[in-house]
């Protein structure tokens, strides 16, 4: 809220509603460690990462502080900014699952036919599971993650579709909205992985929803080819190791929860 609206940054500490002061303070620990810590690990013995990558590319010489800010801030965006969103489009694929069980059955069947039942399905198969594919994709359209996107200031004066928006305007690209065109995409509200398959695989060529990630050349998000492969191989594996049911009341009568999300910058599923 601060960064949308910076005169809250002018507020004093003990006005009514500035709770955030005493909320930022308390969990700037937390960010301090997000920060430095994994930094910190990389520098000793590691595990394959991508901060010990950023290391290894630059051994031999002493780093600036700017240099080394820059690593641990990578290092902190690509956790922070992955962490919750791919965790979100994962509870939204099994809200979806017990809503639609028809896709589980076919990502099974695509699993079990091209894969096989004696070794689980790794990113050499990417190619070859289209249905996995297309799971992914509608797992992105059907709820996107950040509803809304994220707020980027004008730098000039623009006009859109007649709108005049000035310069240094804060707009938002309405993601949500862009998912449920129903001039895009048919019948927008249900769980539907096949309308982005060609006609002649019996899908509708539905074209893939580039706003959930953001747009423009420098502006997109960095990590969405790493977003989109993380939510690939969770639900290639799931198709492969489990069956996604409902669960049971005390008398024995399945529960189906509803498909509601609580709404913020991301969305989350209440499962």
């Amino acid at each position: 809220m601060v960064d949308f609206f910076s005169i809250l940054h002018h507020f004093p500490s003990w006005f009514p509603g500035t709770y955030y002061y005493n909320f930022a303070r308390e969990r700037r620990w937390s960010i301090d460690n997000l920060y430095s810590q994994p930094y910190e690990h990389a520098q000793g013995s590691a595990w394959p990462s991508f901060l010990l990558k950023q290391l290894e590319a630059v051994s031999g010489r002493t780093l600036t502080d700017e240099e080394v800010s820059d690593i641990k801030g990578s290092a902190a965006v690509i956790f922070g900014a992955g962490a919750e969103t791919t965790w979100t489009s994962l509870e939204t694929f099994l809200l979806a699952l017990l809503h639609y069980p028809e896709v589980q059955k076919k990502g099974q069947e695509e699993i079990d036919r091209l894969v096989g039942s004696d070794q689980l399905p790794t990113f050499d198969d990417y190619d070859a599971l289209p249905y996995v594919g297309c799971v992914t994709q509608e797992i992105l359209r059907w709820r996107p993650t950040v509803p809304i996107g994220l707020p980027h200031r004008l730098m000039e004066d623009d006009i859109y579709k007649g709108m005049f928006i000035p310069k240094g305007s804060v707009v938002f690209a309405n993601a949500l909205g862009m998912a449920l065109d129903e001039n895009i995409y048919a019948e927008p509200t249900k769980f539907n992985p096949d309308r982005f398959l060609p006609k002649s695989g019996g899908g509708n060529e539905e074209p893939y929803l580039g706003a959930t990630f953001g747009f423009g050349q420098s502006r997109i998000c960095p990590g969405r080819h790493l977003a989109t492969a993380s939510i690939w191989i969770a639900v290639a594996t799931l198709f492969a190791t489990v069956d996604i049911t409902k669960a049971k009341d005390e008398n024995g009568d399945e529960i189906l929860p509803e498909i509601h999300f609580q709404t913020g910058l991301t969305r989350q599923a209440n499962l």
